[in-house]
């Protein structure tokens, strides 16, 4: 009667490792979730982005099938007092082996694209030179603005002049008349 109890427990033991990496299939498929949406967003991606993405998510889905096949075997044995470990280990193994295969697509995809550029971040560079350039043509005018203060000075010094000398002049020529 004992190594029924043993037979049991390592059948019980089984079924809980299977139920462990259901969950974490379950969780690794949420985070290929999130990470293909943000890796498409962030990243230039080719089909062999999306092929390895998708090679992953299947493993991960037929790993959970097996793994609940694996134990609804167990199930069905339990119930006739055959506790087995034959019975279920075909489909825990390719459980196990679904998963191994669905991370190592995960790990895969990680390393696949290259760096999108950021359109805002370009849009800022722009920004910023376009605001060097007027900055440069804004000083140049002001050395223009500068330049023409300085002649239109000189011109009104010798209007005056002119004016002063046409008086002067036209003084001379009213005094000879």
């Amino acid at each position: 009667m004992q190594e029924d109890e043993y037979k049991k427990e390592a059948v019980n033991i089984g079924v809980t490792l299977s139920t462990q990496l259901i969950s974490a299939s379950l969780t690794m498929i949420a985070v290929l979730g999130a990470f293909a949406t943000f890796i498409i967003d962030k990243r230039e991606v080719g089909l062999h982005f999306y092929i390895l993405i998708g090679v992953s998510f299947l493993a991960f889905v037929v790993s959970i099938i097996s793994g609940g096949k694996g134990i609804d075997k167990a199930r069905k044995s339990g119930f006739r007092n055959n506790w087995n470990l034959d019975d279920t280990r075909k489909s825990f193994n390719w459980q196990a082996g679904l998963c191994g295969i669905g991370l190592l697509f995960f790990i895969l995809s990680v390393f696949i694209g290259k760096e999108k550029s950021d359109t805002q971040l370009d849009r800022l560079s722009k920004t910023e030179k376009d605001i060097y350039a007027i900055q440069v043509i804004d000083s140049l005018r002001q050395v223009e603005v500068k330049q023409l203060k300085a002649e239109i000075e000189l011109l009104s010094g010798q209007l005056k002049e002119l004016k002063v000398a046409v008086k002067a002049d036209t003084i001379k020529t009213t005094l000879k008349r």
